[in-house]
């Protein structure tokens, strides 16, 4: 069986909500928030595709967000404080610390526990809500 788009977004987020939950286990902190924006990233593209529309190409949170919210008229309840963390943090996780938004430049534990917990909850939120409007509207590829 082949994969529909949004399906294939909901599998790469879940693939880095698992690689942000090992890399959280072993210390490896910068990448802990790197791959915990991902799963936000990648769960709103998916929102957003299962609505039949194009996928921006951006990593901004807010952005993507507003896209989904406005395709539903409506909030999706995600607080925005937790997708501006996730922003910031990405791009502490992809430079070296003098380009970091975060005071010590780099991530530590306490914002990899953070950025890993704000993936779950938004996971908690959108994963249903994606999967219940594709079976609703039997998604097909134009």
């Amino acid at each position: 069986m082949t994969m529909k788009l949004p399906e294939l977004w909901l599998q790469y987020a879940y693939d880095d909500l698992q690689s942000a939950k090992v890399l959280l286990q072993e210390g490896i902190y910068n990448m802990v928030c790197f791959h915990s924006q991902q799963v936000a990233e990648k769960l709103l593209k998916s929102f957003i595709a299962s609505y039949h529309k194009e996928i921006p190409r951006t990593h901004n949170l807010i952005r993507l967000h507003k896209i989904c919210e406005d395709l539903i008229g409506g909030k999706l309840g995600i607080d925005r404080e937790m997708l501006i963390f996730l922003n910031d943090v990405y791009i502490d996780s992809r430079y070296p610390a003098d380009f970091g938004i975060l005071p010590s430049g780099q991530s530590g534990e306490k914002e990899a526990r953070e950025a890993y917990s704000y993936a779950n909850t938004i996971d908690a939120l959108l994963r249903s809500l994606i999967k219940e409007h594709i079976d609703r509207n039997s998604y097909q590829k134009d």
